[in-house]
């Protein structure tokens, strides 16, 4: 086995080690539907929490502070007490749950975690391959459509 990259090695365990898992989900909302993987081993205890209320619906409204990413209208309280990673600039596709605030996000373009008071972390527990384009459409009207519903399901 060889060493780790010394230039590398913090980078990669902090912001991609997480991103392993093989759950599928379907995120279904109106005129469409995506795919994502959830990240069971790279953050199981929050997609376990997740898994256990599958299905459900997600009302959402565009954020306002944190760029191209869709937030949850209602707080969604898991059993996940602790934060497994902590993202502050999620990728195009990520599923992320703040525990902080209960609010489940899809971002599906550039973000970075924002409030109103300054900086934020997410925890990321998957990510959308297959149907970001149609999601992210979807997503960018709802700012000024306003608010949607995404329902979250086994794939």
């Amino acid at each position: 086995m060889s060493e780790p990259d010394a230039r590398t090695w913090y980078w990669e365990k902090t912001w991609t080690d997480f991103r392993s898992g093989t759950t599928r989900v379907r995120l279904v909302y109106e005129g469409g539907a995506a795919t994502a993987t959830l990240y069971d081993q790279g953050a199981p205890r929050t997609v376990a929490a997740v898994i256990a209320h599958l299905p459900f619906e997600i009302p959402v409204v565009h954020v306002a502070w944190s760029g191209d990413m869709v937030m949850s209208t209602r707080a969604y309280t898991f059993d996940a007490p602790q934060m497994e990673n902590a993202v502050h600039l999620p990728r195009p596709g990520d599923l992320g749950w703040d525990p902080k605030f209960g609010e489940l996000t899809v971002t599906y373009g550039t973000a970075q975690c924002r409030l109103p008071s300054g900086d934020n972390t997410l925890v990321i527990f998957g990510q959308v391959g297959e149907g970001l384009e149609g999601l992210a459409d979807w997503c960018r009207t709802r700012r000024f459509e306003g608010a949607g519903v995404i329902r979250l399901d086994r794939a």
